[in-house]
């Protein structure tokens, strides 16, 4: 396997040249988002059983996409996260370099290993910045979906900065050792002492975040209850989820040319695709016999929560294979070139993915006095609906050669936060203009 470290960990090579895998990814991750994010939002069917078209859609949802798809955005966010410190890393060696030397000679090892670490020092402020504005962007998201992601991936940028920018992987490893620990560790406290695994696991799920709809009908202003929702759900998705394993894993990703060149391992993808996604739903079986309506055993859902990362892997690998190696005039057809329309604008095509969801969910029935009660699979049609509109909104975009405004405004608020800094001279090395040097002199200058 190649793992170089250079242009090919980047989505965009030296001439221009594109590579679609993580486009494409991040566009048919959306769909999984909306399928994943519409249960939020919907009120059940009231007064009556779920249908068997509701039971197998909540089955194969529970196998293939919770709990799957949010470790396949954070793969991507560590991806592109360890994609922008690579970037920044050759680029400002190159800048301070020239500094240091004026362009007049090869730097020496001492002035390149500092060029080397004021580099990384920049790129662990460039991600910390954006980390905060992504706070901020999810905290006004929040206010209207508590259970937003962004903000999640902001605070895990502004916290492991320094663990991208000087890629600490023995520690990423150690952290993420703790977070798979940490998924088993109150239901195995819970059945030692004796409160019973199906309680425990009645606790565990009466935890989980609640949807938009329930927050509006708090007795404070609906938007102080959800920030309030949002603030633990973001702390404790950031740290106690396996979010970060999965963004520590896409980080290392960027490494590689897995995802840059997918044409190149072919074999490798295909088994993780198959295999990530088969241990996933094995993991997610009991959790998903849960969702069709069967008994809710505690075990489950910390084996299905840390699986998840297994099926997101699986998920990224077939999608890398689809979207194949970049091509010679950068160009996509088909389904592969508005999957990358999507991608490319991901933010503002999750934004837009919740302000679809509360104008069906919330607006509508506002206006008409008639609440939708739908069940899983109807629900599911509105999120493939939602996301189509998306893909529709994303092209039409692409077509006007226009960015995602979302995308725009965040890549505009981190460039203008930034503080421009010189590199200091170093020290020049004394010379032996005196012929004699007395002790003291020595003792000094030494």
């Amino acid at each position: 396997m190649n793992t170089t470290t250079s242009s090919a960990t980047s989505f965009t090579g030296s001439r221009g040249l594109r590579y679609p895998a993580p486009d494409v990814a991040r566009g048919f991750m959306l769909l999984l988002i909306s399928l994943a994010n519409v249960g939020s939002w919907v009120a059940g069917p009231e007064g009556r059983a779920p249908s068997t078209a509701d039971r197998t859609w909540a089955f194969i949802r529970a196998l293939f996409i919770d709990q799957r798809a949010y470790p396949l955005f954070a793969l991507l966010f560590g991806f592109g996260l360890a994609t922008m410190v690579n970037r920044r890393m050759a680029s400002g060696i190159d800048a301070y370099c020239q500094q240091l030397t004026g362009g007049l000679r090869a730097p020496s090892a001492a002035e390149l290993d500092q060029a080397r670490e004021q580099a990384a020092v920049d790129a662990r402020r460039l991600v910390r910045r954006r980390g905060l504005w992504m706070v901020l962007f999810g905290l006004i998201h929040g206010a209207f979906f508590p259970s937003e992601i962004i903000g999640t991936y902001g605070i895990v940028a502004v916290v492991f900065a320094g663990w991208f920018a000087h890629k600490h992987h023995k520690r990423q490893l150690a952290v993420c050792a703790l977070v798979l620990l940490s998924q088993f560790v109150p239901v195995v406290l819970a059945m030692l002492f004796g409160s019973g695994g199906e309680a425990a696991a009645s606790g565990a799920a009466a935890a989980a975040p609640t949807g938009a709809g329930e927050s509006m009908a708090s007795a404070l202003p609906w938007f102080v209850t959800n920030v309030n929702g949002w603030f633990f759900t973001a702390l404790s998705a950031a740290f106690t989820t396996m979010i970060l394993p999965a963004a520590f894993l896409g980080a290392r990703l960027a490494d590689t040319d897995l995802i840059a060149h997918p044409e190149r391992h072919r074999r490798l993808l295909v088994a993780v695709g198959l295999g990530g996604l088969g241990l996933g739903a094995a993991g997610g079986i009991g959790f998903a016999m849960w969702a069709a309506g069967g008994p809710l055993v505690a075990w489950t859902m910390p084996l299905h929560a840390a699986t998840g990362v297994a099926g997101a892997c699986g998920w990224l690998a077939l999608l890398a294979l689809y979207a194949g190696g970049p091509r010679p005039d950068g160009r996509l057809t088909g389904l592969r070139r508005l999957a990358s329309s999507v991608g490319r604008r991901s933010m503002t095509a999750y934004l837009s993915q919740s302000f679809l969801f509360a104008t069906i969910f919330l607006a509508l029935p506002a206006l008409t006095g008639i609440e939708l009660h739908l069940g899983e699979a109807r629900a599911a049609g509105i999120a493939l609906a939602v996301w189509l509109v998306t893909v529709g909104l994303c092209a039409a975009l692409e077509r006007g050669g226009h960015a995602g405004p979302f995308e725009t405004l965040l890549r505009t608020a981190v460039a203008r936060s930034e503080r421009r800094r010189r590199l200091a001279a170093p020290p020049a090395p004394a010379t032996p203009a005196a012929p004699v040097l007395t002790s003291s002199t020595y003792d000094l200058v030494r």
